[in-house]
C-alpha cells in the first residue's frame, strides 16, 4: 500500500546550515494498518509525512501509494488519495466558512472547489449524518461559522472532513496536542472509531504513548531520520505505556551512545 525506499531528505544542502532531517528510510505500511510513529523533537517524524504528503520533495529515494509513484507529484495532485489531520486545529478548516461549506470543500478534494453547486440537499444529508455520529448537536448548527466552534468541536469537524470522500491514506500529524486532556480522549475515540469502520491505512505521530498503544496496530520509533525501532501487533499485545517508554528512553541512550563514540 504504501512504500517508502530509501529516501532521504536535505534541508538547505551545501550550506553551512544543512540538515539531514530523513536518512536512507524505508517502511512498508500495508492496507488498513493503523502505524503509530514515535520518536524525540527532530527525530524526522513530520518530515517524513511531509515527505508522504507532498509538502516536500525528497533528495533521494521514491515514494509510492497504491503503486502510484508519487515521489515528484505535487501536493495538490495527491490530495484525492490523502487525507491529513494536523495539531492545530486552525489549519484543517476555513473559520470564516460555515460547516457545511467546509464539508463542501472536502467533498471536491483534489476537484474544481466551486461551493455554490455542490451544497445541495444530498450533500447537506451526508453532511447532517456524519456531524450526528459526532453527538455535539452540530447536525443543527451546519450553517454555523467555523470560527466560533472550540478546538474539539474544530478538530472533529477536521477527521470526518478528511474522510468524508474516502482517502487511500490518513495522515494525522499529533492531532490531540493542542487539546485539553477530556478533548483529547475524545478525538482519540472518534479517530480509532472511524479507522475501524472505515478500514483505513493510517499513519499516526503521536507523543502520547498511550495513544501509541491503545490505536496502533503497530508502532515504528524514529531517531536521526531513520527507524530505530519497529514493533509489531504481537510485540504490542503485552506492552504497557511504562513499558513503551522505558524502551524509548533506552533507545535514545544507545543512540547518544553511538553518536557521542563515531
Amino acid at each position: 500500500m504504501i512504500s517508502v525506499e530509501r529516501v532521504t531528505k536535505v534541508f538547505n544542502p551545501g550550506e553551512v546550515n544543512e540538515v539531514t532531517a530523513i536518512d536512507g528510510l524505508s517502511l512498508d505500511v500495508p492496507e488498513s494498518q493503523f502505524l503509530t510513529i514515535i520518536g524525540g523533537n527532530g527525530s524526522g517524524k513530520s518530515t517524513l509525512l511531509n515527505l508522504i504528503a507532498g509538502t516536500y520533495f525528497p533528495t533521494g529515494g521514491r515514494i509510492t501509494v497504491s503503486n502510484q509513484d508519487l515521489t515528484r507529484v505535487p501536493e495538490y495532485r495527491r490530495a484525492g488519495l490523502i487525507g491529513r489531520v494536523f495539531q492545530d486545529p486552525l489549519m484543517g478548516t476555513s473559520a470564516g466558512l460555515s460547516i457545511e461549506e467546509n464539508f463542501a470543500l472536502a467533498d471536491r478534494r483534489g476537484g474544481f472547489r466551486g461551493l455554490g453547486p455542490a451544497l445541495d440537499s444530498r450533500l447537506r444529508t451526508r453532511i447532517r449524518e456524519r456531524l450526528a455520529l459526532l453527538g455535539l448537536g452540530l447536525e443543527d448548527r451546519m450553517r454555523a461559522k467555523v470560527g466560533l466552534l472550540s478546538g474539539g468541536q474544530r478538530q472533529a469537524i477536521t477527521i470526518l472532513m478528511a474522510v468524508f470522500q474516502r482517502p487511500t491514506l490518513l495522515l494525522l500529524d499529533e492531532h490531540t496536542a493542542a487539546l485539553d486532556p477530556r478533548a483529547s480522549r475524545k478525538i482519540m475515540e472518534l479517530t480509532r472509531t472511524i479507522v475501524s469502520e472505515e478500514k483505513l491505512t493510517t499513519m499516526m505521530i503521536t507523543h502520547n504513548l498511550s495513544h501509541a498503544l491503545e490505536s496502533g496496530d503497530r508502532i515504528v520509533m524514529m531517531s536521526r531520520g531513520t527507524i530505530v525501532r519497529d514493533l509489531e501487533k504481537n510485540a504490542l499485545e503485552s506492552m504497557k505505556a511504562k513499558d513503551l517508554l522505558d524502551l524509548f528512553w533506552d533507545t535514545q541512550r544507545r543512540e547518544e551512545s553511538v553518536s557521542e563514540s563515531a
